[in-house]
């Protein structure tokens, strides 16, 4: 049934047109057959999962994944808001799928329903596009962050490095700096004074160990890392940052697990999906960000206080 559903055209697709299938761009089918429980969304999320592989949790407990909104026609997030209680979602050849429970009509039980969106285009080489933007102006509303910009010489960086760096990662240290999300994740940054948050000085292979990777060109490059020391590293193994994984483990006996998303996007779904393996949406119903010169006043005022 999922291939016939992502099959169809979609309202305002070419010449088709859906009559009372959705918003323009987008269309919801309910897949319930008579009454469902809502429990039968384990199963259907299980059995698409080892089909399209891993899902991204898009919506859980009234909170909404931002990449909704760059998906063609009305974002996405503001249709489903307030009527998706749980959803998972994957991208398929040229559509995106989800599938979740949604709100029934009055005291009606929850729905078990598929969303399907065309894919939006990816951002041109040497864009800054919206998606590299979103997930940082995300955080930034999600922590409440209203620092000043940071100014970062990247050229005399990455001429350090040897690297260029992700445009999510410049973007994101731009606009925090090193410091910690939540006092827990700590975020590294070029030219911090705090050398254990200096992205250039701090020893990737402290945490790291060995790259998950059978070519010695491969290395890892340490990026964040939590008070748990659990290490969040890039795999440097595609000439383009853009694209490089972001790998992640407690510690060294444990094995490297995968991310294919970008710095940002994976602190902000720690931060607000309990599901995730890092998560710290278990612990905290709030977030926030301090920056290393914040972090360091209040350790001084803590053991100088003011008389």
């Amino acid at each position: 049934m999922i291939e016939e559903i992502l099959a169809r055209p979609l309202p305002g697709e070419g010449t088709a047109q859906e009559s009372g299938q959705g918003a323009q761009g987008h269309q919801m089918v309910d897949l319930a057959a008579g009454d469902r429980e809502p429990a039968e969304l384990n199963a259907v999320v299980t059995a698409l999962r080892s089909r399209f592989g891993p899902s991204k949790t898009v919506a859980l407990d009234g909170l909404m994944d931002p990449s909704l909104r760059r998906l063609p026609g009305p974002p996405l997030a503001d249709v489903l808001a307030g009527r998706a209680i749980e959803m998972y979602g994957w991208s398929v050849g040229q559509r995106w799928l989800g599938v979740g429970l949604f709100k029934g009509v009055g005291d009606a039980a929850p729905r078990l329903t598929a969303v399907v969106s065309a894919v939006a285009a990816p951002t041109p080489a040497g864009q800054e596009g919206p998606a590299a933007l979103s997930w940082v102006e995300e955080l930034a509303a999600l922590t409440g962050w209203r620092g000043p910009r940071r100014l970062v010489d990247w050229e005399s960086v990455e001429r350090k490095l040897r690297l260029r760096l992700p445009r999510d990662y410049r973007l994101l240290a731009e606009t925090f700096g090193a410091g910690t999300f939540d006092d827990n994740l700590e975020l590294c940054a070029p030219g911090s004074k705090y050398l254990d948050l200096d992205l250039i000085t701090t020893d990737p292979t402290e945490f790291a160990g060995p790259a998950p990777s059978s070519s010695p060109a491969i290395g890892l490059l340490q990026w964040a890392v939590t008070s748990a020391e659990h290490s969040f590293c890039w795999l440097v193994e595609d000439p383009d940052p853009d694209k490089w994984p972001v790998f992640a483990r407690s510690d060294k006996w444990d094995p490297w697990e995968r991310f294919d998303c970008s710095s940002a996007e994976l602190v902000h779904r720690m931060l607000t999906d309990p599901q995730h393996p890092y998560s710290l949406a278990r612990h905290f119903d709030t977030h926030w960000f301090t920056s290393a010169e914040q972090a360091a006043e209040a350790f001084w005022d803590d053991f100088h206080p003011h008389s």
